[in-house]
């Protein structure tokens, strides 16, 4: 998300609209958008049917594998520590470019909570959609 919240501008000058999609409560996805600073629209799918659809699965093994345990060392080490688990902490996401018309053009499923493209791939690919 702070990838994401970086280029807004960026996102912005191509015409791109930014959704956030979340599982959990009205009230701690607020806080999460409060805390993470994040200008995005939020929108809450509980029932998970849209990650369903998109195939995002849950796994243990990618959240707590070595990569993601060493990030949080890391942080810890520089005196940052994580925020308290407050949903399923599980739960993968993922990056999705959905044209105008609806069209699936890109589709990034995450293996780890720290498994995300790069905003400038993002970028360069709405850069080939309006080119």
């Amino acid at each position: 998300m702070a990838q994401l919240r970086q280029h807004r501008e960026a996102f912005a000058s191509l015409g791109v609209h930014v959704w956030l999609i979340s599982f959990g409560k009205a009230h701690w996805a607020a806080l999460w958008q409060e805390e993470m600073g994040s200008p995005f629209p939020l929108l809450l799918d509980q029932d998970r049917h849209v990650y369903d659809a998109y195939g995002l699965l849950s796994s243990v093994t990618g959240t707590w594998g070595p990569s993601t345990l060493w990030y949080y060392a890391r942080q810890i080490m520089r005196g940052r520590w994580p925020k308290p688990i407050r949903n399923d902490p599980h739960q993968m996401g993922g990056d999705f470019i959905v044209d105008a018309r609806g069209v699936l053009r890109f589709a990034h499923r995450s293996h780890t909570p720290l498994d995300r493209p790069e905003a400038e791939l993002l970028l360069d690919i709405f850069r080939g959609m309006i080119a």
